[in-house]
């Protein structure tokens, strides 16, 4: 605790607390950390108090103290930060277990359609060139079929290049993502694409996924699963503070671990493949905010317990 300080007695039990000494000579408010009631707190003033009501001030009415947080507000935090935990952990473990299931080995199809964009409407691009290259090394070429079609079976997992090309036409090269928790358009439905008129040095890029390798698809889950496990930790010891009624600074940093954890996920792009992880950390960053604003009030208000012996 910065700055002076007084060491008082609650009016209600009796217990000992320290408070921080106002500026002025208005009396302020702490909670007392043992049973909650507010203590008036003066600073020591000399020279004495000059008038009877100074000196017995139990002979005439007292201010109103202002009105102590029920203990449904306790039982608020508690549960706000039990709740930001829990989520936080169940986040963490399925993003490392996604991580974990996409090493599984397995084969992949990759198909689509592809039409020519011409100014009279679309048409089946019958004959066009579709080269595949895998980031394990495989490559295939196939020609599409009458009705525009092509097929690509057992590609593995991890970043697809595909390169589709027809004389008159601007190439096209599109970057796929194949894996057991996560495909990318052409790996898990039909990708359809239209091949705009062009010189053979006209490409267009385009990536349908926001990993272009397994690695940094790994790197990105693992990533936010760790942040998150800290963050649930933060939080944890934040909701052991608040349950015990003490210690509110763990309060507060395990309500900033609810606000600040999920942003991991959406800032590693992990959101974008998992629209449901969104929804999880929209309801932790919530309960984080309200968390916060409570454990900050209960942290400036309430006096801190004195070392034994005063």
């Amino acid at each position: 605790m910065s700055g002076p300080s007084v060491t008082i007695r609650c009016v209600r039990c009796g217990r000992f607390l320290v408070a921080p000494v106002p500026p002025g000579r208005d009396p302020a408010w702490f909670s007392c950390p043992h049973c909650g009631q507010p203590v008036p707190v003066v600073a020591p003033r000399d020279p004495a108090p000059l008038f009877s009501w100074e000196v017995y001030p139990h002979l005439y009415p007292p201010a109103n103290p202002p009105r102590v947080p029920g203990p449904g507000v306790a039982r608020l935090l508690v549960a706000l930060l039990l709740t930001a935990t829990v989520v936080l952990g169940g986040l963490a473990g399925g993003l490392g277990w996604a991580g974990v299931a996409s090493l599984r080995a397995g084969g992949f199809a990759v198909h689509g359609v592809v039409v020519d964009a011409t100014v009279s409407g679309t048409a089946p691009a019958v004959g066009a060139i579709v080269n595949l290259t895998s980031e394990t090394g495989m490559t295939a070429t196939v020609f599409t079929g009458a009705d525009g079609s092509f097929l690509f079976p057992s590609v593995p997992a991890g970043g697809i290049a595909i390169n589709i090309t027809q004389t008159g036409f601007g190439p096209l090269q599109l970057q796929l993502f194949a894996s057991s928790v996560y495909s990318s358009p052409g790996v898990a439905g039909t990708l359809h694409v239209a091949l705009e008129p062009g010189l053979p040095d006209n490409t267009t890029y385009e990536s349908l996924t926001p990993f272009g390798d397994l690695n940094g698809f790994l790197t990105s889950l693992w990533s936010s699963s760790v942040l998150l496990a800290f963050g649930a930790v933060v939080a944890a010891v934040g909701t052991l503070a608040a349950y015990r009624d003490r210690r509110f600074q763990f309060a507060v940093a395990g309500a900033s671990a609810a606000v600040a954890g999920p942003l991991a996920p959406g800032l590693l792009g992990v959101t974008t493949v998992f629209p449901v992880v969104t929804w999880f950390a929209g309801l932790v960053v919530a309960s984080g905010v309200v968390a916060f604003a409570i454990a900050a009030v209960r942290l400036a208000t309430v006096g801190a317990t004195p070392p034994s012996g005063e």
